[in-house]
């Protein structure tokens, strides 16, 4: 990456496309300096938001407004200018031709944020938020993306170091002076502190499982024999026509995708062919080969019965597919068309022996709620209010490494005169949260984390 810290650097913050307005930041030493060349104001000097027009010597290019922003104060801790501009393509280029043709020169992606963390505005765990913002599916992980942007979880990993860096004196001081007139801790108040700062980070690592599914969302695949319901189901989730329902029988030849946010989780709902023992032509044949390859990458199923009609064939033979390949996916049973007569007995069924089972109906939109609702727990996701948190596998994996360098400390403190190998061990999990908050982190890693970020952040 060009992450050059003494260049001017400029972008297009907003989306890319047509829009009404557009805006355009630059950062840097010389920010107004090079802004000045292509600005000309038409009003009072002395204002933060100025009106005026970008111009090309005697040329209006654009009638705009520039805000002003001077270090340290801003996002990036240089001095900054934000130009609102209209939203046309043609004229974003123009200007920001101007702006490098006038010294500055194209931001790299995520560099307005990473010179926020060059500059101290923001610790690394706050500058990876920025990123999960931007790109949360749902406004649970939203809320979860921010707290880490305010500072939330990096308080927290401040909170254990510093535990573990107070640990750590009393332990070297106790090496250093063992003769001296100090009060040192005794090895039980050294295991209760450490056995703290390790229930700490157990009850950060618990969250990951909740942040993987904020961040990558849940693959629900509806499956079962034709004329179940699995597309009017997907309908009803929907509120809208999605897939075309009929009385046919395979009306459904290919695989449809929707995302919905399901009590704060992204939930992309699969719509597949119906499977059946017999095949009437080439074009079903390959869409129950598409369902097939779905069930094996989605991460729940959902098998669609029609509980008007008694287990045929149709339904064994979805059952042996799915033994044969031992799936280790939660399987959830929907019986649908609960509104009609039923004759599907599941008591005493081997079919349903391993399954969760919820009834509904589809045409009526009925128990829709309760099996949203069961597809978030079954996942493991049983409250999603209580984790207010972004771990992301960086994390994970450093609070990992500070977990298991914290048990080896617990395990010498509990041996006599082992308090060196205790203190370097101490250390080695002190490491691993600086290394989270971006403290003496390696250049490359610096480089992975910014480079996913979008141009212009």
């Amino acid at each position: 990456m060009n992450y050059l810290k003494e260049d001017t650097i400029a972008a297009l913050s907003t989306a890319a496309g047509k829009s009404a307005i557009a805006v355009i930041r630059m950062s840097g030493n010389n920010s107004f300096d090079i802004l000045n060349k292509v600005f000309k104001p038409s009003s009072s000097k002395d204002i933060q938001i100025k009106y005026g027009f970008i111009v090309d010597g005697n040329e209006k290019k654009d009638e705009v407004l520039c805000s002003f922003f001077y270090a340290p104060n801003t996002y990036t801790g240089e001095n900054l200018v934000e130009i609102s501009v209209h939203g046309n393509p043609v004229i974003i280029n123009e200007i920001l031709t101007l702006l490098y043709k006038a010294g500055a020169r194209p931001a790299e992606p995520g560099e307005f944020t990473y010179r926020s963390f060059l500059n101290g505005k923001k610790d690394l765990t706050q500058a990876e938020a920025v990123c999960n913002l931007i790109t949360s599916k749902t406004f649970t992980s939203v809320k979860a993306a921010l707290n880490n942007v305010n500072g939330i979880f990096s308080t927290k990993i401040k909170s254990i170091k510093n535990s573990i860096t107070n640990l750590i004196a009393f332990m070297e001081a106790n090496l250093d002076h063992p003769e001296e007139d100090i009060i040192f801790l005794s090895r039980e108040e050294k295991l209760s502190r450490v056995e703290t700062c390790m229930k700490g980070i157990e009850s950060l690592l618990k969250s990951y499982k909740v942040s993987k599914i904020f961040q990558n969302g849940i693959k629900v695949a509806f499956i079962g024999k034709p004329n179940a319901g699995k597309s009017s189901l997907l309908n009803a989730i929907l509120g809208k026509n999605r897939a075309i329902v009929t009385d046919i029988a395979g009306t459904t030849t290919d695989t449809i995708e929707e995302t919905i946010d399901c009590y704060g989780v992204p939930l992309t709902v699969i719509d597949t062919a119906g499977i059946r023992t017999h095949i009437e032509n080439s074009i079903e044949l390959l869409g129950q080969e598409k369902t097939k390859e779905t069930i094996f990458s989605a991460d729940v199923l959902v098998w669609i019965f029609d509980s008007s009609l008694p287990i045929d064939k149709n339904d064994v033979q979805i059952a042996n597919i799915l033994n044969k390949e031992n799936l280790s996916i939660p399987i959830i049973a929907v019986l649908n068309k609960s509104d009609l007569p039923q004759k599907l007995n599941i008591d005493n069924n081997p079919l349903f022996s391993k399954l969760a089972a919820t009834k509904i109906s589809a045409k009526k939109e009925i128990g829709l709620f309760a099996l949203l609702e069961k597809l978030t727990k079954v996942v493991g996701v049983n409250d999603i209010e209580s984790t207010n948190l972004m771990i992301n596998s960086r994390h994970y994996t450093l609070l990992n490494n500070a977990l298991e360098a914290l048990q080896k400390t617990k395990l010498e403190l509990s041996k006599k005169d082992a308090d060196e190998l205790a203190c370097f061990h101490a250390q080695v999990a002190q490491n691993a949260l600086n290394e989270i908050l971006g403290i003496e982190v390696k250049e490359d890693i610096l480089d992975t984390i910014f480079s996913t970020f979008c141009i212009g952040k």
